[in-house]
């Protein structure tokens, strides 16, 4: 009865590991997983441990989850020196594209002085030229020194 009664709490260990690792991977982060795996490799079944391909995999799963968040503070980086960079464009010339408006009509090419510029959480960056052109900055095609 003792060996069924490991089995059956590895088992469940396994189901509640397998549903943990799937909220790791969403919610938690690599220390999350890290302690899961420990456990699940602490209370695994003696009589029937995880296999190597197992074993494998998680750490692959791991692998991939410390690369995404790395990527993802990366990416946060360099969009934050991006967006205040645009702080350098204020008294220059700049040309952009906006689009005419209807499916059929081409974009049209405008150049304008930037006189201010903000940070919107749903546009992005947004400059306004003197002519009063909201222009987000993966518009702007061209920057330079007004002569």
């Amino acid at each position: 009865m003792a060996v069924t009664n490991v089995t059956g709490a590895a088992a469940a260990t396994s189901t509640n590991s397998t549903t943990a690792v799937t909220n790791a991977t969403s919610d938690l982060g690599k220390d999350a997983f890290l302690k899961l795996l420990i456990a699940e490799l602490s209370n695994q079944d003696p009589l029937n441990p995880m296999e190597d391909r197992e074993f494998i995999s998680q750490m692959a799963t791991f692998s991939s989850l410390e690369q995404m968040q790395n990527m993802n503070s990366t990416l946060q980086s360099m969009a934050e020196a991006n967006k205040f960079s645009a702080v350098s464009y204020i008294g220059k010339a700049i040309a952009y594209t906006v689009d005419a408006g209807t499916e059929d009509a081409e974009s049209v090419q405008k150049a304008g002085i930037v006189s201010e510029i903000w940070f919107d959480e749903k546009k992005g960056t947004v400059l306004r030229t003197t002519d009063g052109d909201e222009v987000l900055l993966n518009q702007v095609e061209g920057v330079t020194e007004v002569a």
